[in-house]
């Protein structure tokens, strides 16, 4: 007979050799833990940094952290083992490299109670920069919300994994996050919450998203460069694929209306280099190469779609 589940949230944290981030978003969330209402679950997915050790010393002092180790390199695994190991009805996943308020888990006890018609909820994520970011970076990076000041649905689009609040039961009964998506050390991969919240759709749950819900995130200094930013376009655009493709003749044609257009385009993107200050020489290179990196994307995930 399995037993009922404890009411209250496990906030669950997989890492993966970020013992420094690991520990400011543990230090953040530890005030705020409510023995017999909240958990901090870390899974750590074969850290070699010296996480283990400082979990273990952390379990000593505060019974309201536990530790997992996931041997299986992915972070759907390391997510899927938090879920299964958790006793609570509602698992939040916390990015390591998070910075949670003060007010965060009140706000999620607060929403679990007010607004059970949903089985998952996300919430906006804030870019922390570790160093002031290029002028050529797009001001948004990072970050993610909805225009709304008030908790709605979403039935469209997605929320996103570093802030997402979702019942034990619907993890249950979807088998959790599909292991062949998301990040793989350091290997970049994605779509693994998409996926994820795709099939919850398809199951009639209901995903909502929670203004209140903000969650400050840390924008790593190795994201900030042009390689890194065509690489991950590319990346998330082959790995949406796997659950929404496009037909492989249309991703075939999106492709070479693209790699014509950015041709067109290319004395445009040159008279802007040469006559505006603020137009800088990554902000040609993104212009020609991102949507190139998309829909290359595109047409390697539906390739592979179609051979599987």
């Amino acid at each position: 007979m399995t037993p009922s589940l404890k009411p209250g949230i496990d906030f669950c944290i997989c890492t993966f050799n970020r013992v420094d981030f690991l520990g400011q978003c543990i230090e953040s969330l530890l005030p705020q833990m409510i023995p017999g209402q909240t958990m901090i679950t870390v899974v750590d997915n074969n850290s070699n940094d010296g996480t283990q050790e400082f979990i273990r010393q952390l379990m000593t002092e505060h019974t309201s952290v536990r530790y997992f180790y996931e041997n299986k390199q992915g972070l759907s695994n390391a997510r899927n083992k938090g879920w299964m190991e958790s006793e609570y009805e509602w698992i939040f996943y916390v990015d390591d490299d998070c910075v949670p308020p003060p007010s965060l888990v009140r706000e999620a006890l607060d929403i679990i109670e007010n607004h059970s018609e949903f089985d998952a909820i996300g919430g906006p994520i804030e870019a922390l920069y570790m160093d002031k970011p290029p002028e050529w970076l797009d001001k948004s990076f990072g970050s993610f919300s909805i225009p709304t000041d008030k908790v709605i649905r979403v039935d469209k689009g997605y929320v996103r994994g570093g802030c997402f609040l979702v019942k034990k039961k619907v993890l249950s009964e979807l088998n959790g996050f599909n292991p062949n998506l998301g990040m793989t050390g350091k290997t970049l991969q994605y779509a693994d919450e998409l996926e994820f919240q795709s099939r919850m759709r398809k199951s009639s749950y209901k995903i909502g998203y929670a203004p209140s819900l903000r969650m400050p995130h840390y924008v790593r200094t190795e994201k900030i460069s042009v390689g890194w930013l065509v690489h991950s376009e590319y990346a998330k655009q082959r790995d949406k694929m796997v659950f929404d493709p496009v037909n492989f003749p249309l991703a075939t044609l999106h492709l070479i209306r693209t790699m014509v257009g950015r041709i067109a385009w290319t004395p445009v993107y040159l008279f802007k280099l040469l006559s505006k200050k603020n137009y800088t020489r990554q902000n040609l290179v993104l212009d020609e190469i991102l949507p190139l990196a998309y829909r290359t994307g595109e047409w390697v995930g539906s390739f592979k779609h179609i051979l599987r």
